[in-house]
C-alpha cells in the first residue's frame, strides 16, 4: 500500500495532473468562432449609387449565410481609393472587408503613380459579385449606327468626332483610347465630372458620342433619346442583348468591369474559405440575378483563384493602355 505522502504518491500524482493538462491544452488554446462579432463591408463611394446598392445587398445576404451582422461602411473619396486603402490597412481577422470595383482594383494602379495600396499584394480575393460592361452610345442624329461606321466618319479627313465619358482616366475613357488604338483612329475625348452631365450633354447635342454606364444609360435608351452602338466587355449585357459587343465589331477589346469581394492580405486561410463560400451561396440564391442585372451587370461567379489572376491580367491591360495613350488622371 502506497502513503499518500510517499514519494511514489506523489510522483503519479503529478503526473496525472500532467496528462489532463495536456488533453486540456486545445480546448484551451482553440480560437475563437468566426464570426463572433460584426463584420464591416466598406464600401468606397458615398450612400445612394450603384455600388452602395450592391453592398447593401452583398451585406444582407452575407449576413444571412454567415449568421452574422455585416455592416455597410460608406468611405468615399478619391475614386474609390481611400476605403479601398483603409481596408489594405485594416487588420487581417475577417472583420473588415471591401466591395472593390475594377475602377478601384485595375484602372487605379494604372494611372495613379502614388497610389497607397498595392491591389494585387495587399488584399486576398473573396470573389467575383458582377461582371459587365459600358455602353458606346451616340445622339440619335448621329450618322453612325454601329463601330464600324463610326470609325468610318472618325477617318475621314477633317473630321473631329469627340467622345465623351465620366473623367480623365476612367473606364470609359480607357475603353475610348482601346477602340483608338485598335483601329488607328484618333477620337478625341471630353472629359466630364461624372455621368450625368455627360448624358445631359449628349441629349442635348452639345456631344454626338459618349462612353457610359449600362445603368445610367438605360432609360435614355429605351425612350429613344440616346442610342447605342456597342457594350464592352466579354459578352453582350442581358439589358441589351441587341448591342454587339467591341470585339464582334472589330475591336481587340474585350475587358470588362466587376465587382468583388476582398479582405486585407494575410486574413487566416480559414476566414477566407468561409467568406469564400458565403459570396458563393449568396450568388446561388434565386433572386441573384435579378438584384445583380438591375445594375446592368451579370452574376458570373468563377473560383476565387481564377479572379485574382483577373485582377492581375486587368491591371496589366489598363497599365498598357495608359502607358500608349499616355493617359494622365484628373
Amino acid at each position: 500500500m502506497i502513503s499518500l505522502d510517499s514519494p511514489r504518491r506523489r510522483t503519479l500524482l503529478a503526473a496525472a495532473i500532467g496528462v489532463l493538462a495536456l488533453g486540456a491544452a486545445p480546448v484551451a488554446l482553440a480560437e475563437a468562432p468566426w464570426p463572433d462579432k460584426p463584420i464591416h463591408l466598406v464600401v468606397p463611394f458615398p450612400p445612394g449609387g450603384g455600388t452602395d446598392v450592391m453592398g447593401r445587398w452583398v451585406a444582407q445576404s452575407l449576413a444571412t449565410t454567415l449568421k452574422a451582422t455585416v455592416v455597410v461602411d460608406n468611405v468615399p473619396g478619391a475614386t474609390g481609393t481611400l476605403g479601398s486603402a483603409k481596408v489594405a490597412r485594416a487588420d487581417p481577422d475577417g472583420y473588415t472587408i471591401l466591395l472593390g470595383i475594377s475602377a478601384t482594383h485595375a484602372i487605379a494602379p494604372a494611372i495613379y503613380k502614388d497610389l497607397s495600396y498595392r491591389p494585387a499584394t495587399d488584399f486576398v480575393a473573396i470573389g467575383r459579385v458582377a461582371l459587365g460592361g459600358n455602353l458606346l452610345v451616340a445622339h440619335p442624329d448621329f450618322p453612325a449606327n454601329s463601330v464600324k461606321e463610326l470609325i468610318e466618319i472618325a477617318r475621314k479627313p477633317g473630321s473631329n468626332v469627340m467622345v465623351g465619358s465620366w473623367g480623365n482616366g476612367s473606364g470609359g475613357h480607357l475603353a475610348l483610347e482601346a477602340i483608338n488604338q485598335s483601329t488607328g483612329v484618333h477620337m478625341g475625348h471630353v472629359p466630364y465630372k461624372g455621368v450625368a452631365p455627360e448624358l445631359n450633354d449628349l441629349i442635348g447635342g452639345q456631344i454626338q458620342v459618349a462612353m457610359v454606364d449600362v445603368t445610367s444609360a438605360a432609360p435614355f435608351v429605351k425612350a429613344g433619346r440616346i442610342k447605342a452602338l456597342a457594350v464592352t466587355g466579354p459578352r453582350r449585357s442581358s439589358s441589351y442583348p441587341g448591342v454587339p459587343t467591341l470585339l464582334e465589331q472589330g475591336v481587340a477589346f474585350d475587358t470588362a468591369s466587376w465587382y468583388g469581394i476582398f479582405a486585407p492580405a494575410r486574413t487566416p486561410a480559414p476566414v477566407v474559405d468561409r467568406l469564400a463560400q458565403a459570396v458563393d451561396a449568396m450568388l446561388k440564391q434565386p433572386e441573384a440575378a435579378e438584384k445583380v442585372r438591375a445594375l446592368g451587370m451579370e452574376p458570373v461567379p468563377i473560383p476565387r483563384e481564377q479572379f485574382a489572376q483577373q485582377v492581375r491580367d486587368d491591371i496589366a491591360t489598363w497599365s498598357r493602355l495608359v502607358q500608349a495613350g499616355n493617359i494622365k488622371a484628373d
